[in-house]
């Protein structure tokens, strides 16, 4: 019986069919397989000495194989034995996708195995609270398959024109999740699957406010699934914000409870939406670190199949380790937000925080630079938008700036705010 741990067999295959077959055939082998999935010492050496020579468009002949383990080993044995055991091995090339498979899937099984003895070794370590083991065993069980392969111009025009057939087909809707903002929406085609869009403002601008609107057209109107995860209120706070909005109740009167026959009818009517929406929300101790948040994240999409998640905001969350420098506390958070987003599949909107450089010079309009603490918030995000208004008006025009599109244009759209609703929207026509 073959050990489900160690293909040995699969991995003298493997090197037998490279030995035997054409250089397309190596390459297929060096496209799939990784160099440390193969156990065996020396056919791991074997495998990035016959890497070398398809770089350098060689056939790995044994001759030539003995060159190139030369210079890159220098007086190390050459396992000729083994060589000549893994072309006894593989009766024909064509047997190759049968070894990838193999060493593929025990790889896949070592990967679940350590996972399971990580997670038994870290649940008796007191200094490690449970939701860190919890999202050091899930992220240990994410089992990377994809495969970097190259690709003709032929597929790729095939690829490309499939995305346009389904474009088409949409007959104008948009391909990600619409924001419920008009014009932002046309010109960023929404909050796309697998990219992190970022909102940012200064204090008291409206950044939960714009997140509010936000998840009420996805969760509420459009019944995406969405994840709210506030670092900065609480559940019913947030939910107080959301009822003000959707009820057109004034948040003083809901504060106070001054509240009118009608608010009261309002306020039912506005919480029942919002209780039958797909909505969840996490906030407290429990969201306050990225091992927490993206342990989450991750049981919330397999559970409840969210598809948008909102964190309020990034420089809120705690890192996973100490650093001696801020930056690099706030560059990790971001990092593993949009890692968990093309892991999960779903569109990650963070809110975070810009500098005062933006309101040292009166009427400046703020940019991508003021961007608080990290330029990796920059650098992840796929798209970035800056919130600006006058917090001294209750009322009036606000903007948000698309300062960053990974595929698309940047610019201006235009926004109206009612300060007594918390509430920002597409301005009216004669606005």
């Amino acid at each position: 019986m073959s050990d489900p741990y160690f293909p040995k067999d699969d991995e003298l295959g493997m090197i037998g069919a490279c030995l035997t077959g054409s250089i397309d055939t190596c390459s297929d082998a060096l496209a799939d397989i990784r160099s440390e999935w193969i156990t065996q010492d020396n056919l791991r050496l074997t495998f990035d000495a016959i890497r070398g020579l398809v770089q350098d468009n060689k056939q790995p002949t044994l001759q030539e194989l003995g060159k190139e383990w030369k210079k890159a080993y220098g007086q190390l044995p050459m396992p000729f034995d083994q060589w000549n055991q893994a072309m006894e091995a593989c009766p024909s090339p064509a047997n190759l996708p049968y070894y990838i498979k193999g060493i593929t899937e025990a790889a896949h099984r070592r990967q679940l195995r350590d996972a399971g003895d990580r997670l038994i070794r870290e649940s008796a370590v007191l200094t490690l609270q449970p939701d860190q083991i919890v999202s050091n065993a899930e992220a240990g069980l994410t089992i990377d398959v994809s495969k970097e392969t190259l690709q003709t111009s032929k597929q790729v025009a095939g690829n490309f024109i499939d995305q346009m057939q389904d474009r088409f087909n949409r007959k104008g809707t948009l391909s990600g999740i619409a924001t419920g903002f008009h014009w932002f929406d046309h010109k960023t085609d929404g909050l796309q699957l697998r990219e992190m869009a970022l909102i940012a403002a200064r204090p008291s601008i409206g950044k939960t406010a714009i997140a509010i609107a936000i998840a009420h057209k996805a969760a509420i109107q459009d019944r995406v699934p969405t994840l709210f995860v506030s670092l900065e209120m609480s559940r019913e706070a947030i939910f107080r914000r959301m009822v003000s909005t959707i009820g057109s109740i004034s948040m003083q009167n809901l504060k106070s409870g001054d509240l009118t026959d009608g608010d009261m009818r309002s306020m039912t009517a506005a919480s029942a939406q919002i209780a039958n929406s797909p909505l969840w929300f996490l906030d407290g101790p429990s969201s306050h670190s990225i091992s927490s948040i993206t342990a989450h994240v991750r049981r919330a999409v397999r559970k409840h199949q969210v598809r948008l998640v909102i964190v309020d905001y990034i420089q809120k969350v705690k890192a996973a380790d100490r650093s001696e420098k801020r930056t690099y506390e706030v560059a990790e958070v971001s990092g593993k937000l949009k890692d968990i987003a093309v892991q999960t599949g779903v569109a990650m909107l963070a809110l975070a925080q810009l500098n005062r450089e933006s309101e040292k010079e009166k009427g400046r309009q703020p940019k991508l630079s003021d961007l608080a603490d990290s330029g990796q918030l920059e650098r992840d995000s796929d798209l970035v938008a800056l919130l600006n208004r006058d917090r001294t008006e209750a009322n009036g025009e606000a903007s948000i700036i698309i300062a960053k599109q990974r595929d698309g244009e940047c610019g201006t759209v235009k926004l109206h705010y009612d300060g007594q609703y918390c509430r920002f929207s597409d301005p009216s026509p004669s606005f």
